[in-house]
């Protein structure tokens, strides 16, 4: 069962790419954005990592970490987050262990997992999740930023606006 909003999300365990245990739990009195990636093979992943990374600090500003986890191994992660200079924590789960326990969504004639989001307040509660219907299904941070804004009680103020492509 996928969890459900307001429920206390479930707690893990994993290695990040530093070798670092890592438990959803060390996050509690902080936001948690909970990124899962479908894998280093897809280009909407790759572009979401280097988009988190590129706002990092408005998350930062929100009392928001990130965990990324992915079906990639260690060397793998270690590769792309040197190559991308990536400042938050990449979680390989190889054996699909903490993606199962969120059901991430397997669809065979899509290549595999889809990505999932999940927002996580400070008192560890799910307070939105996302489970992408397909490859490029995936929130905007200025979406993530609103959202943490509502969460901290702060005015969220107008919709992004997106600037026309020329």
């Amino acid at each position: 069962m996928k969890p459900k909003e307001f429920s206390i999300a479930p707690d893990f365990e994993l290695n990040d790419v530093h070798g670092r245990s890592v438990r959803l739990s060390d996050f509690r009195g902080r936001n948690v954005i909970l990124a899962f990636l479908r894998g280093f093979h897809c280009p909407y992943c790759r572009s979401q990592l280097r988009n988190l990374r590129d706002e990092y600090g408005a998350f930062q500003a929100r009392e928001a970490e990130i965990l990324a986890v992915g079906p990639d191994d260690l060397k793998t992660f270690k590769n792309i987050w040197t190559e991308n200079d990536l400042p938050f924590i990449g979680l390989p789960d190889p054996g699909h262990i903490v993606a199962d326990q969120y059901k991430q969504e397997v669809r065979l004639l899509k290549l595999g997992r889809m990505p999932a989001v999940m927002l996580i307040d400070r008192q560890g509660q799910v307070r939105f999740q996302h489970y992408g219907g397909s490859m490029a299904d995936i929130p905007e941070n200025a979406f993530l930023l609103r959202l943490l804004d509502m969460i901290n009680g702060k005015s969220p103020g107008p919709e992004p606006v997106k600037e026309p492509v020329t």
